[in-house]
């Protein structure tokens, strides 16, 4: 019952705020004026926009005090941040003073993964590297068979782009790294050197059926998740997204 119940505050929170925003003394992020957008919610996780004026700040932190009052819920002190874009420095601290949170930087990740319009570059995915490495660093501290690597890799290496997947279409350099930690987690079990593989990479990312491995190929696998996205897209098929607080002029 606990998510639902959530569910059902954060509708009357939503209330609040658009009742708010129909103050003459209150403007919308940019951004977000033409479809009147101020919260979004995914989760217990929450991001709300605002145009970067002292009385519309106000106007949200006497929302969040009514709404904490009612409900007993505050936001959570390691994820109390704003962030600013286009915001004079002198306007900033005078937010800063109104709202207790702390000042993040752009661009802002949520779950690992950057929050950005553009293409992905590849110090973008810096992140995702840096995450397979520990990953791998930590399975070699087990003695693992052949098998053991290759279970792993299929249930354990294969996933960790995934949700990076499903948004970003993953730069080439950045495949080939990840690629090439998980041929050498295969054959050289983790340890650095040449990779003395027994069979070219793409052979064994065919089926199992076909003499491969069953290994996926994280290239494929963007694609695939891509041309989903990209459905979604088109059939105008509803998402809910992040955390935070944020703030421009």
């Amino acid at each position: 019952m606990s998510p639902y119940l959530f569910t059902l505050i954060m509708e009357v929170f939503s209330s609040m705020l658009q009742r708010t925003a129909q103050s003459n003394s209150f403007k919308y992020h940019a951004h977000c004026a033409k479809q009147k957008i101020i919260n979004l919610s995914f989760a217990d996780d929450l991001f709300i926009f605002v145009h970067g004026d002292i009385v519309s700040v106000r106007k949200i932190k006497e929302v969040l005090q009514r709404f904490t009052a009612i409900s007993s819920l505050v936001p959570s002190p390691s994820k109390r941040i704003v962030f600013f874009r286009n915001v004079p420095l002198q306007i900033r601290q005078e937010i800063l003073q109104v709202m207790p949170f702390q000042e993040g930087s752009l661009p802002v990740r949520y779950l690992g993964v950057p929050l950005i319009s553009s293409r992905l570059k590849s110090s973008d995915c810096k992140l995702l590297v840096e995450r397979m490495d520990k990953k791998i660093d930590n399975l070699m501290t087990k003695s693992l068979s052949f098998a053991g690597r290759l279970q792993l890799i299929n249930y354990v290496l294969s996933s960790m782009h995934i949700y990076w997947a499903v948004v970003f279409i993953i730069p080439a350099r950045v495949t080939k790294e990840l690629e090439k930690r998980m041929r050498r987690f295969l054959w050289n079990a983790g340890r650095q050197g040449k990779v003395h593989a027994k069979v070219a990479w793409k052979e064994v990312c065919l089926p199992k059926e076909e003499g491969g491995l069953g290994i996926k190929s994280i290239s494929d696998v963007n694609k695939a998740l891509m041309t989903n996205h990209i459905r979604s897209i088109v059939s105008n098929r509803r998402s809910h997204g992040f955390n935070g607080l944020n703030l421009t002029s």
